[in-house]
């Protein structure tokens, strides 16, 4: 009865997880951390364990499909399925010489994967930061391509939700203020968390990237 009552608690802002109980993922954090202090004296602070039940419960819900909705006052137009193209990218971030390696695919009906592409950059700031510039880049490709009917896939659950909930993070300003631009010249695009085992093909290609030089396909 009382775990059922848990359930149903509100969970109060801001963690942003109105329509998600936290209870679970507290109980899960407090069960790890607990083992992590058993097992590898490794030591948490309560903050500490409370902003891991929230990153678990977020990523969770963002593993749910969470597309952007349509503009207000647009109707949404119908979605032909054969046509809509899947773009996963990654990043990887090198802490050391703030760089980054850049990866990204295109594939139709899930598999079927026709183009992928790589960049290097400097003066990344973060790991964050390498991953929106990942999207950002890859939406850059997708309109060069044409294609009008995409899905971004990312496992960085912190930036769908900020594109997805369009919300602010100081770090991500400019670039989610592209990637809101970018979305315009789409008929139809969404994003969505994948977990990190859907991207070795992306991973492999930003981690080579980061290593050094990678030729792409014209």
């Amino acid at each position: 009865m009382g775990w059922r009552l848990a359930l149903k608690a509100t969970t109060l802002p801001p963690t942003g997880l109105n329509d998600c109980p936290l209870i679970p993922w507290v109980i899960s954090a407090l069960w790890t951390t607990r083992n992590l202090k058993i097992f590898q004296q490794r030591h948490f602070t309560p903050q500490e364990v409370i902003s891991k039940a929230i990153i678990d419960a977020k990523e969770w819900k963002l593993a749910q499909v969470v597309p952007i909705p349509p503009k207000r006052g647009v109707t949404p137009r119908k979605i032909d399925a054969d046509s809509v193209a899947l773009c996963r990218s990654d990043a990887a971030w090198s802490n050391e010489h703030n760089t980054a390696g850049l990866g990204w695919s295109f594939s139709v009906n899930q598999n079927e994967r026709f183009l992928s592409h790589s960049d290097f950059l400097s003066f990344v700031r973060s790991p964050l930061v390498a991953e929106g510039l990942a999207v950002r880049m890859a939406m850059e490709h997708a309109i060069k391509l044409q294609l009008k009917q995409v899905i971004f896939e990312s496992d960085s659950a912190q930036l769908v939700a900020a594109i997805v909930e369009q919300s602010g993070i100081s770090d991500l300003h400019g670039i989610l203020a592209d990637i809101y631009l970018l979305s315009l010249q789409f008929d139809s695009v969404s994003f969505r968390y994948v977990n990190r085992s859907s991207l070795c093909f992306e991973d492999n290609l930003a981690k080579q990237t980061l290593r050094g030089p990678v030729k792409n396909p014209l």
